[in-house]
């Protein structure tokens, strides 16, 4: 079972297969076989049809309830009944908003004898999700028309993002693609201005966009200081120029003196609003009187301005009915002195973003990026310096109050939903406000510290109406680097393509990084077990020469007491002897003579086997004590101490007997031999 879990994981290894029943099909029809396994999916020579052939397991054919659900798949997965598969061919995808359906001919099966499979897209669309429910069999033009049908948009202008294989061309199979059930993808229409005829918020045709009343949340910004909001609604036939005639008439800015931010291009005072594809139901707008402008007028909105009569006599007063036609919305229609994101007086920065993000969200809602709440110390070290695994991509937001962007690039760009879940998901953003010059500097100061002189330079000679801008960061051979810089003026296509190339470029890299910090781990992990080993080689070692040392010592020590208990012993011997020779001189002086020959007296001769097998010989007189015998023995080194004195027969020890008794009184007259025996 391991080794087939590893032939498993190679074999998604070598396809990008992610779908595990498919990847068990393919293995199972080549007998677990990696190589064939392989070839067959990559259609190598020794595979004569490829992928086609391969059969999946396939679920149970789903029931009526679960096939549709008011034109809606719910559970989509691949079957293989006909009749279900010829219904869902007959599927209309515009029945049901966000939902559609591949209708290629055919049922079950393909001609190659492949089972065709469901497949679901999750599309993300600016602030719209769209579901796509598709056969594997269709190509992915089909995923394009099905989304133009939803959407409006045309096919040409359509870029979908967020494929495992990144070269997909539309005519391509999806089944060649070796999908799961479920996949996620992007939608761009970077040919297609923000808020163009096929925003997300309307699909409806131009007659259904000429009857709806839109919301205008206009910010008039009256001194750089201070600002006005306004939330009017107007109905689709209103021209261009009727609205600004009708603003003039609340904010008291002449028509040929507003400077607008907001409006799509190719925007003329006589096109009617509703076929302009202003985002629905609300669109937001940015008004500038002429001579409070930070930034110069292009051309275009020069020449729209001049389309509107220099007559300011001929505008009408404010009708009665006024109020009516615009209703005015009292929390919005108010002037106030807004404060920094970032006050001077905050010194920390961690109260620092803690404002920031207060402020931004009391400005633009509750849908925002979230912001990294601390020193940029700590948002570099959460993003950057980390293991590549949990790496991630550190967005750096640069907000300017004066800059005529920033509204605009905040309200409809940058708290877009799917910008918000995009950033939210694959970056961590923190943010600063350069509002105030004390601010600024502090923020070139912290630059300066991370990022070196270069980047520092580039913020420092941002104006104000180089703002806002994201700059994104990533780390590369140890380094912190500013990969991609994103301006203010951008769409949110624009936006969403620039960060998902951002994310797709450190993607990769992060790959690279997770295989190199593998290794790197590998090497230091056999590095640490070789020096652990060396250690503990080194501490046996030192533990044997330890104890060779202490064994050397205790032995020394010993042959020391040994060589004192010798010498000890060696001197008590000879004291011993010297003793002995002594008492032994002694002893001798006082052993009586023999009796000479011839002598009349009683005589006693003693034969005296000693233990070395001499024989000693002594006459001794009858009268003489056994102590004159001792005496002798002792004498000639037989101390009775070590030695005993026997009679032959009968056996009798005389050195336990009276010394002071004769020879005679013995009865060892006239001859008897003795036996000198070692005591035990």
């Amino acid at each position: 079972m391991a080794e087939r879990e590893q032939i498993l994981a190679d074999f998604q290894a070598c396809t990008q297969l992610d779908d595990i029943e498919t990847c068990i099909a393919i293995l199972d029809q080549n007998d677990w076989n990696l190589m064939l396994a392989v070839q067959t999916v990559m259609g190598g020579a020794d595979s004569p049809t490829g992928p086609e052939m391969v059969q999946p397991p396939l679920p149970k054919p789903p029931t009526e309830d679960q096939f549709f659900s008011s034109g809606i798949f719910s559970d989509p997965v691949p079957w293989r009944s006909e009749n279900v598969i010829d219904s869902a061919a007959s599927f209309d995808p515009g029945s049901a908003s966000g939902v559609g359906l591949g209708t290629s001919s055919g049922a079950g099966v393909s001609s190659r004898g492949y089972d065709k499979r469901m497949l679901h897209f999750n599309v993300e669309y600016r602030d719209r999700k769209i579901d796509v429910f598709i056969q594997d069999t269709e190509c992915v033009a089909q995923i394009k028309e099905i989304l133009s049908n939803e959407l409006g948009v045309p096919v040409i202008r359509q870029e979908l993002k967020g494929w495992a294989n990144r070269k997909v061309t539309d005519n391509i199979v999806l089944r060649d693609l070796h999908l799961p059930k479920e996949n996620n993808l992007f939608l761009l229409t970077p040919d297609l201005h923000s808020t163009a005829e096929t925003s997300a918020g309307t699909s409806a045709s131009l007659s259904d966009n000429l009857s709806r009343s839109y919301n205008l949340k206009i910010t008039i910004k009256e001194d750089p200081s201070r600002y006005r909001q306004l939330s009017l609604q107007f109905v689709g036939t209103k021209t261009v120029e009727e609205v600004k005639q009708d603003v003039f008439n609340v904010c008291d800015i002449p028509a040929r003196h507003q400077v607008w931010t907001g409006w799509p291009e190719n925007t003329t005072n006589s096109r009617q609003i509703g076929s302009l594809g202003l985002s629905y139901p609300s669109h937001v707008l940015e008004l500038t009187k002429s001579n409070l402008a930070s930034k110069p007028r292009t051309a275009q909105e020069v020449a729209m301005e001049i389309q509107i009569s220099d007559d300011d006599d001929d505008l009408h007063e404010l009708t009665p009915g006024f109020d009516d036609m615009f209703p005015l919305h009292e929390d919005h229609y108010t002037s106030r002195k807004q404060s920094p994101l970032i006050p001077e007086t905050v010194k920390d920065e961690t109260e620092a973003l803690e404002h920031f993000t207060r402020e931004f969200r009391d400005r633009y809602g509750e849908c925002h990026p979230v912001f990294y709440v601390g020193s940029l110390d700590n948002a570099i070290r959460d993003a950057l310096l980390c293991s590549a695994k949990e790496r991630k991509l550190l967005a750096i937001y640069l907000h300017h109050d004066t800059s005529i962007f920033s509204h605009v690039f905040c309200s409809q760009t940058l708290c877009n939903e799917g910008i918000v879940n995009f950033i939210t998901s694959n970056f961590l953003t923190w943010a600063w406000d350069m509002t105030l010059e004390t601010n600024s500097a502090r923020l070139i100061t912290m630059a300066t510290r991370h990022f070196g002189s270069v980047a520092a330079n580039q913020i420092r000679s941002y104006k104000p109406d180089n703002l806002p801008v994201i700059l994104i960061i990533s780390r590369a051979r140890a380094t912190n680097e500013v990969v991609d810089v994103i301006r203010g003026d951008v769409t949110v296509d624009e936006l969403m393509s620039k960060l998902l190339q951002d994310v797709e470029v450190f993607q990769q890299q992060q790959q690279k990084d997770i295989v190199e910090e593998a290794e790197r781990e590998a090497r230091e992990s056999i590095r640490s077990e070789q020096d652990f080993a060396y250690k503990q080689s080194l501490e046996a070692d030192r533990k044997k020469q330890e104890a060779r040392v202490e064994e050397e010592r205790r032995q020394a020590e010993q042959e020391r007491k040994e060589r004192v208990k010798q010498e000890q012993e060696a001197r008590r011997v000879r004291e011993e002897e010297e003793k002995k020779k002594r008492i032994e001189e002694q002893l001798a002086q006082q052993v009586p003579d023999e009796p000479p020959e011839g002598c009349t007296e009683v005589t006693c001769t003693l034969r005296i086997r000693c233990p070395d097998r001499e024989m000693l010989l002594r006459r001794f007189y009858g009268r003489n004590k056994l102590r004159a015998v001792m005496n002798f023995i002792t004498s000639k080194g037989f101390h009775l101490s070590d030695y005993k004195l026997l009679t032959t027969f009968p056996r009798r020890d005389l050195s336990e007997a009276d010394t002071n008794k004769t020879l005679e009184d013995l009865k060892l007259c006239p001859q008897e031999t003795l036996i000198l025996e070692e005591r035990t």
